[in-house]
């Protein structure tokens, strides 16, 4: 038993930490919530709206745009204040909106707009829970354990995509999308109860504009939040390795990760019903927990180049054979390819991410960098069920997975920064290519 226990704290480095396993629990239920709503909310407005792929393309965009309205002042204030209590915060905020969506739906009074409302406002909890949930992964890991951590967090948050939709879709063929939201919001209270249990507590060393922001004055607090905002951008804009990062994570999220609202309808073409659907989610799931399980046991550098390659050309590819399929097996089949690339993908990148960018723009650089993602999602996601109703989703498949894969080989021609990570695991320089500005604001100290 010993052995085995030395074994799994070798694979696993980063679940030594107390409250890193705290935050691991509360990735898995908060996320398992999300994904839980996305597959009652779905299938809810497809009903609702008779059929409607563009229906549920607004509901989808309004549950992702938060990332973009939200997420960065969520991160601007994570490294003003307390990050454990905004997770907090920000998590009850998630279990108000999860139960009344629950109540309007069992009293049979729900319609579309009342979704979409509640999934900007549960969407505009999870937009400041996870930036906020990512810079305290670093804080409470050591830094050679951080990739190993936020594989890990990525793990918690991929097996919740499972158990979501999976205990998600019991509910949904028996007792309705009304107890798939009461089970959302019983997963988010038990986020809320793990989040209560981390003990670190971030102190920004900037005491004094922390209490500058803290002050009354709603303008004033905002004016310098947006400030922080704009020295982050600078901090970005002054790194090429940050900007070939979170650009390609752009480019990867439009083509390849923004096809929810096309799932439905897709399901239903090829002879499914809410039952595929819910096995497409699964499905998601479980490639998304077999790839960042695989990636959090890359040690060698070289290594990690050739899985980043393989998972970045493997993503275009994926839709491809989403859009392809013509059997219930093969869109299965064709969903466990896609969560396994992309979530490997996205991993790694964040990585990539956190292990560049200094602690004290940590919340709000994992902030935008989540907004570029999830923003490019919102709007895609809202084009793609708009342009659903005219043409065939298969080709919204196909065609945006072919473009992603020569964008993707394309990089590794035109830009070094790709070139080296391919090639060598990582950067070629640890040096920054450009001039870094000054923080405005500290955060927290490791």
């Amino acid at each position: 038993m010993t052995g085995e226990r030395r074994s799994l704290s070798a694979r696993f480095p980063a679940m030594a930490s107390r409250d890193f396993r705290r935050l691991f629990a509360n990735g898995f239920f908060t996320t398992g919530s999300r994904w839980a709503q996305v597959l009652a909310r779905g299938w809810l407005v497809h009903d609702l709206s008779g059929g409607s792929t563009g229906a549920v393309g607004w509901v989808t965009f309004a549950s992702f745009i938060p990332f973009v309205v939200v997420g960065p002042f969520a991160g601007a204030v994570a490294d003003r204040f307390d990050r454990r209590r905004l997770l907090i915060g920000a998590t009850i905020f998630g279990i108000a909106g999860a139960t009344l969506l629950a109540i309007i739906t069992l009293a049979e009074v729900v319609e579309i707009w009342h979704v979409g409302v509640l999934a900007f406002a549960t969407g505009a909890a999870q937009a400041a829970t996870v930036p906020t949930r990512q810079a305290l992964i670093a804080n409470v890991v050591p830094a050679e354990h951080l990739l190993n951590a936020v594989a890990l967090g990525g793990i918690s948050q991929h097996g919740s995509r499972v158990v979501g939709p999976l205990f998600g879709a019991a509910f949904l063929s028996t007792l309705g999308a009304g107890s798939v939201f009461v089970f959302s919001a019983v997963l988010l209270a038990l986020g809320l109860v793990e989040a209560y249990r981390v003990r670190y507590r971030s102190q920004p060393t900037d005491e004094a504009a922390a209490e500058a922001l803290a002050r009354p004055g709603y303008l004033a607090a905002g004016g310098r939040l947006i400030s922080d905002l704009r020295s982050a951008g600078r901090y970005v804009r002054a790194d090429k390795r940050l900007l070939t990062v979170i650009g390609l994570v752009a480019a990867h999220c439009s083509l390849t990760m923004a096809f929810d609202s096309m799932m439905p309808s897709l399901s239903v073409k090829v002879g499914g019903d809410e039952g595929l659907y819910s096995a497409i989610l699964i499905g998601l799931g479980s490639g998304a927990i077999t790839g960042t399980l695989t990636v959090s046991q890359l040690s060698r550098e070289r290594t990690r180049g050739v899985v980043f390659a393989a998972v970045g050309i493997g993503s275009g590819i994926a839709m491809m054979l989403l859009g392809f399929a013509t059997t219930p097996v093969m869109v299965v089949a064709g969903a466990v390819l896609a969560g396994l690339t992309q979530a490997s993908y996205m991993t790694m990148s964040a990585a990539l991410i956190q292990n560049i960018v200094s602690d004290d723009f940590r919340g709000r650089v994992m902030s935008l960098y989540i907004m570029i993602a999830a923003g490019h999602m919102a709007i895609l996601n809202l084009g793609y069920g708009r342009t659903a109703e005219v043409i065939d989703v298969r080709i919204l498949l196909v065609v945006p997975g072919l473009i992603w894969t020569v964008v993707f080989v394309g990089s590794f021609g035109l830009l070094a920064e790709v070139r080296s990570l391919i090639r060598r695991g990582r950067f070629n320089s640890m040096e920054t290519s450009g001039t870094i500005p000054a923080t405005s604001t500290a955060g927290a100290a490791n």
